[in-house]
C-alpha cells in the first residue's frame, strides 16, 4: 500500500466522520432558495429540509414558490416575512374573457387543510365578484359607492369588459367582507353564489384603489420540535423522546438549551464565564438588600396596577341594571380546572367569536365557558358586548349569564349550560327526536316572547342582530333559550334606529337592513320569520343542495306557496296521522302568513314582536282541543 493510498484513505474516513458530525447537530435544515425568494424555516420545499407539515412547493422549471391547497388549486407566493410567520399569496388568475377566476372550477375557491398549520389572516379585505343575488331575496349590496365597485372600476387591474360582467347592476352584482372572512380556511366560490375573489392587504378606503395592495396574506402557527425515530434524527443538543401524544416521537432540546422556532434548532442558553460570575457575586452581595426592596416595590405596584385595571374593566363593561348588581368575577384558576385545561374534549361548538367549552365549577354547577378568539379584536369585543346586555335582562327564556372572567389573555363569559342542543340540531338531523308541531308552536312562541321583552321591556330596547336557529337552545323540557349576543345592540333612546355596518348571517339577514345599514327591531323580526319558515318546512335557510333558485329558504317558499297550499312546503311529517287534520292545516295556512308578514320587503309593513307573540299564541291555543 503506497503512502499516497494511505493518506487518500485517512481523508475520506475524516470527511465521512465530518459529514455525520454536520448530520447530527443540524438535522433541522433551512430549505434552499426558489428562485429570488428565501425559503425560511419550518417551510418546507422537499423532504430533506424544513417542516413537512409545512409544505410549499418550489416549481423547478419557473423557479416560484406555490402553496398547494385542498382540490386542486395552487396559488404563487409573492413574498414572505419569516419574522411575522406570514406569506402573501397571489389570487388565482381570470379565466379568459370571464369574471370567473381559475380556481371557482377546479375547487370552488380557496381551501386550506385545518389539521395543517396554516390560515387566512384577518388583514385581508375579501373582494367577492359576479355573485347571484339569489343568496338574499334581495340583491347583495350592489351600490355604485361599494368598495368593491372602486376597485373595478380605479385599481387598473380589471378592463372594462370584466368590469361589467363582475357587476352590471343587480345581477351579477359584488360585494366585499372586511376582516378576513367569516371562516379561516376557506374563500368558497360556486355557481350559484361568487364566482370570483380578490383580495387586498390592509385596506385603506381613503386611498385611491390605484395603490391599494393586491394579495391574500397567509399565515402559519409556530412550528414544534421536529418528529424523529431514532437520536440520528435529533442533533446533538437535542433527545429524541415522546411527546406524549399519540405515541409522537419529537427532539426535544437537552438542559440548557432552549428550541428557536425561526431557525428550527436548539441554541445554547448564554452564560456568563467564571470571571464575570466571580465579580458579579461580589456586586449581587454588595446590592443585595436594595435589590430586593426594589423588586418588592415593583411587585406590589404592578399588583396595584393590574388590580386597578380590572376593577376597572367590572365597573365599565360589566354594569348591571338590574340593581346594580354586577356579573359575578371568576378567576381564570377556578375555569381552567373547570374546562379540564380548556380541553378539546370540552368544546360544545366553534364560531366566527371563538369556541364554547363545557365545565363543570367546584360546587358541581354545570356551565358553558365562551371564549373570545386570541388576538382577535372584534371576537373580544362582541363577548364582552354579550356580558354587558346579558347583565342588563332577564327573560325566562333568555339564557341566563352567570359571570365572566377577565384575567385570560381573552375574556370568557360563564353562563347556563343548557343540555338539549340547538333547534337547528333538531330541525336538521343531529338529534333523532322528532319535534311535533305542538312543540314547534311552543319553540316558535317563548322565542318570540324573548324577543319582544328585548324590544319592548328592555330600557334602552336590545336588537339581537342574529336570530337563528342555531342560537335558539332548547333544554331538557323543549323549553326555548335565545343566546349569542355578540352582535347585539342597545337602541338609542328617541332615535327610530341604529347605524351600524351590516352583520348577521346569510339566509337570516334583513335585506333593508343590509343595503342601508339602518338596524331597527324589525330586522329581528325578518329573521324571526326565516326562523318559522325553517319550524314549518324543516329546511336549512341557505342550503346549496336546492334548486339554484331555491337556496334561500325565503325565495323556496315564497315560490311553492304563491303555487298552491301550505302542503306545497310544509314537512309533511307534521301532518303524520293527526286526528284533527283539517284543524292543523288550518293553523299551519296561518302560521305561514305570520311568516310571510314577517319577511315583508319593507321593515313599515311588518308587525312588531309584541304583535307576532299574541297571534302565536291565538294559534296556540286553537291547538287545545286536538291534544
Amino acid at each position: 500500500m503506497t503512502m499516497t493510498t494511505l493518506y487518500m484513505r485517512k481523508a475520506h474516513l475524516y470527511v465521512s466522520l465530518l459529514l455525520h458530525f454536520f448530520h447530527y447537530s443540524y438535522s433541522q435544515k433551512t430549505c434552499p432558495n426558489c428562485g429570488s425568494l428565501e425559503v425560511p424555516y419550518p417551510l418546507s420545499t422537499n423532504l430533506d429540509c424544513g417542516n413537512r407539515d409545512y409544505s410549499i412547493r418550489c416549481d423547478p422549471h419557473s423557479k416560484k414558490l406555490y402553496l398547494d391547497t385542498l382540490n386542486g388549486s395552487s396559488y404563487v407566493v409573492l413574498r414572505i416575512m419569516a419574522s411575522f410567520r406570514r406569506m402573501v399569496v397571489q389570487p388565482s388568475p381570470w379565466l379568459p374573457g370571464t369574471c370567473v377566476t381559475q380556481d371557482m372550477p377546479i375547487s370552488e375557491g380557496l381551501w386550506l387543510n385545518q389539521t395543517l398549520p396554516f390560515n387566512v389572516t384577518s388583514s385581508n379585505t375579501i373582494f367577492l365578484f359576479n355573485c347571484s343575488p339569489r343568496l338574499l331575496i334581495s340583491p347583495l349590496n350592489c351600490t355604485s359607492s361599494s368598495l368593491c365597485h372602486k376597485y373595478l372600476h380605479s385599481s387598473g387591474h380589471v378592463d372594462t369588459k370584466r368590469e361589467l360582467q363582475c357587476a352590471s347592476g343587480l345581477d351579477p352584482c359584488c360585494t366585499f367582507v372586511a376582516g378576513g372572512m367569516p371562516s379561516a380556511y376557506k374563500i368558497r366560490l360556486h355557481s350559484s353564489g361568487c364566482r370570483a375573489f380578490r383580495s387586498i392587504l390592509h385596506l385603506d378606503a381613503d386611498k385611491p384603489a390605484n395603490e391599494w395592495e393586491e394579495g391574500l396574506e397567509i399565515q402559519w402557527s409556530p412550528p414544534p420540535e421536529p418528529h424523529c425515530r431514532s437520536q440520528s434524527d435529533c442533533s446533538g443538543a437535542s433527545t429524541c423522546s415522546t411527546s406524549g401524544k399519540n405515541g409522537v416521537f419529537r427532539c426535544f432540546c437537552n438542559r440548557d438549551y432552549y428550541w428557536n422556532q425561526t431557525l428550527g434548532t436548539c441554541m445554547k442558553k448564554k452564560k456568563h464565564s467564571g470571571i464575570v460570575l466571580k465579580v458579579s457575586i461580589g456586586v449581587v452581595l454588595f446590592l443585595a438588600f436594595t435589590v430586593v426592596m426594589i423588586a418588592v416595590a415593583l411587585k406590589k405596584s404592578r399588583r396595584f396596577s393590574t388590580r386597578a385595571r380590572l376593577a376597572k374593566a367590572r365597573e365599565d363593561i360589566l354594569k348591571s341594571n338590574n340593581g346594580g348588581k354586577p356579573a359575578k368575577m371568576f378567576c381564570l384558576k377556578e375555569i381552567k380546572k373547570a374546562t379540564n385545561g380548556f380541553s378539546k374534549d370540552r368544546i360544545l361548538g366553534r364560531g366566527g367569536f371563538g369556541e364554547v367549552y363545557k365545565g363543570e365549577l367546584c360546587d358541581g354547577t354545570i356551565v358553558a365557558v365562551k371564549s373570545a378568539k386570541v388576538g382577535n379584536v372584534k371576537s373580544t369585543e362582541q363577548v364582552l358586548n354579550e356580558v354587558e346586555i346579558l347583565s342588563q335582562v332577564n327573560h325566562r327564556n333568555l339564557v341566563k349569564i352567570l359571570g365572566c372572567c377577565v384575567e385570560a389573555e381573552q375574556p370568557l363569559m360563564i353562563y347556563e349550560y343548557i343540555a338539549n342542543g340547538t333547534l337547528h340540531d333538531h330541525l336538521h338531523g343531529k338529534y333523532s327526536t322528532f319535534l311535533d308541531w305542538k312543540t314547534r308552536l311552543t319553540i316558535a312562541s317563548q322565542t318570540a316572547e324573548a324577543l319582544a321583552y328585548l324590544h319592548s321591556a328592555a330600557y334602552p330596547p336590545i336588537y339581537h342582530r342574529d336570530v337563528k336557529s342555531t342560537n335558539i337552545l332548547l333544554d331538557k323540557e323543549f323549553n326555548v333559550k335565545v343566546s349569542d349576543f355578540g352582535l347585539s345592540r342597545l337602541a338609542c333612546p328617541g332615535l327610530s334606529h341604529v347605524s351600524t355596518c351590516a352583520q348577521g348571517t346569510l339566509g337570516y339577514l334583513d335585506p333593508e337592513y343590509f343595503r342601508s345599514y339602518q338596524l331597527t327591531d324589525k330586522s329581528d323580526v325578518y329573521s324571526f320569520g326565516v326562523v318559522l319558515l325553517e319550524l314549518l318546512t324543516s329546511q336549512k335557510a341557505v342550503d346549496f343542495s336546492r334548486d339554484e333558485d331555491s337556496v334561500n329558504l325565503v325565495v323556496y317558499v315564497i315560490q311553492r306557496a304563491n303555487n298552491g297550499s301550505v302542503t306545497e312546503v310544509a314537512d309533511r311529517r307534521l301532518l303524520g296521522e293527526e286526528e284533527h287534520l283539517t284543524q292543523v292545516m288550518t293553523c299551519m295556512n296561518s302560521f305561514l302568513e305570520l311568516a310571510l308578514a314577517c319577511l315583508r320587503e319593507k321593515k313599515s309593513e311588518r308587525p312588531c314582536m309584541k304583535d307576532v307573540v299574541q297571534h302565536l299564541r291565538c294559534l296556540s291555543d286553537q291547538e287545545e282541543p286536538s291534544n
